[in-house]
């Protein structure tokens, strides 16, 4: 049973074809980690459902608008100062204007992450980053640009959760080469929403994590990347972990008191099976 008082909760908000996280500690510091497309003001409206006023921190994985478009909102909920607050990769898109307004409404507050930077957001949290790129590779492209992603560990006791943005094969394996003793979770946010392109077998061996969560577009969102693809999901089942996914359990929170955690979706089954489609040119390591 979570000790309720001392509880950290970690919501993954159904945005649809995206990324959309918030993070609240036991101390009450709100963390945003992505935002989503923000098609339908999901992201907006589970932040005013949740009752919360002010935000601490956001932090954006990568410079792709599935992650960041919703992030706005979030930002409009900062503290008005010159602290430190918005933090990612790096990356400069000043031809992208959806982007170039995140950056424009940070302001001052606006830092670039850096590889094996602590992220001092709250005493009580070790928040690790272990992949970071301001450079896109292996070329820059729409993969390049998602192995930018910023791969932070969170450990709250004894509990711990990868989150790893849309991290493709290649970033994966400079994780695995740089952090393979230091990967193990008990929860792993699965990359590029279940893409045959991540959760390499050697990667998620080194993370074994208990449970996964995918965030990826349902039947009335477009998902013209047929994410989750079957490659990903057959890896979870054959490696014997359990996962929740938001195109079929809506909104998804987990908690833990740092001792033992749960994890509570909006509607579903864990481990469902269906998945839109295989990718024909999978990649693994």
């Amino acid at each position: 049973m979570v000790d309720q008082a001392a509880a950290l909760t970690i919501h993954m908000v159904d945005v649809g074809q995206g990324d959309g996280m918030l993070v609240k500690t036991p101390s009450g510091v709100v963390i945003a980690i992505d935002g989503g497309p923000d098609r339908s003001g999901s992201y907006a409206d589970y932040i005013k459902k949740l009752g919360i006023t002010k935000i601490d921190y956001v932090i954006l994985s990568h410079a792709h608008s599935d992650h960041y478009t919703g992030l706005g909102t979030a930002i409009g909920l900062l503290p008005k100062d010159c602290e430190a607050r918005v933090f990612d990769p790096g990356l400069a898109r000043p031809d992208i204007t959806g982007y170039q307004y995140i950056r424009d409404t940070a302001g001052c507050r606006y830092r670039s992450l850096t590889l094996n930077q602590s992220l001092l957001l709250d005493p009580k949290l070790e928040l690790s980053v272990m992949g970071v790129s301001d450079v896109p590779y292996p070329q820059n492209d729409g993969t390049g640009i998602n192995n930018t992603s910023a791969v932070i560990k969170l450990r709250y006791g004894s509990f711990s959760m990868l989150f790893t943005g849309d991290a493709q094969t290649e970033a994966e394996k400079n994780l695995y080469m740089t952090f393979s003793m230091q990967l193990a979770a008990n929860v792993l946010k699965i990359g590029h929403h279940g893409s045959c392109n991540a959760t390499g077998t050697s990667l998620l061996k080194a993370v074994s994590p208990t449970y996964a969560l995918i965030s990826s577009g349902g039947p009335t969102d477009p998902n013209m990347f047929g994410h989750p693809h079957c490659q990903t999901l057959d890896k979870l089942r054959t490696s014997g972990v359990h996962y929740y996914r938001t195109d079929q359990n809506g909104d998804i929170s987990v908690i833990s008191d740092g001792k033992v955690f749960a994890i509570t979706p909006t509607r579903g089954a864990v481990d469902v099976a269906a998945c839109p489609r295989a990718c024909a040119q999978p990649s693994d390591f």
